[in-house]
């Protein structure tokens, strides 16, 4: 699947291409209009699966972009889309948790690095986040 195809299954009433474009694009997020789509698929109002496949991809890819999409969406979803966000977030920090330690301060760094971001939202965000990492994957 390329960019352009994921992006026109953001729109499919079909949950599962939704789910798939969101796995996809979460891979190629930091740019416009693939950040748009990811956002709208986080807080897909059809099916919590989508936000939870979309949330879990961008989790897996732990870097300063997909988790900036992450938070900026946190404090706008819905509270059953919010669960459904940290299912995703516990999901990938217990399986950090396994992982070595390099990767475990990796995933944490990225994470800190939203604290300094100019949107206040994300920053507010990442703090939560942030909490919920270092507890997980420093205990």
């Amino acid at each position: 699947m390329d960019t352009d195809e994921a992006l026109r299954l953001t729109r499919s009433q079909v949950w599962s291409d939704r789910a798939n474009a969101g796995r996809h694009l979460s891979a190629v997020a930091g740019q416009e209009p693939v950040d748009a789509a990811v956002r709208d698929l986080l807080l897909d109002r059809g099916d919590t699966a989508v936000t939870e496949a979309t949330a879990e991809a961008l989790l897996r890819r732990g870097d300063a972009p997909a988790l900036r999409l992450l938070a900026a969406v946190w404090h706008v979803a819905a509270p059953q889309t919010a669960d459904h966000l940290g299912a995703a977030l516990s999901r990938v920090l217990f399986e950090l948790s396994c992982a070595d330690l390099r990767s475990r301060l990796r995933f944490l760094a990225a994470v800190e690095g939203l604290l300094a971001e100019s949107d206040p939202d994300v920053r507010a965000d990442a703090r939560d986040l942030l909490d919920e990492v270092a507890q997980a994957l420093l205990d």
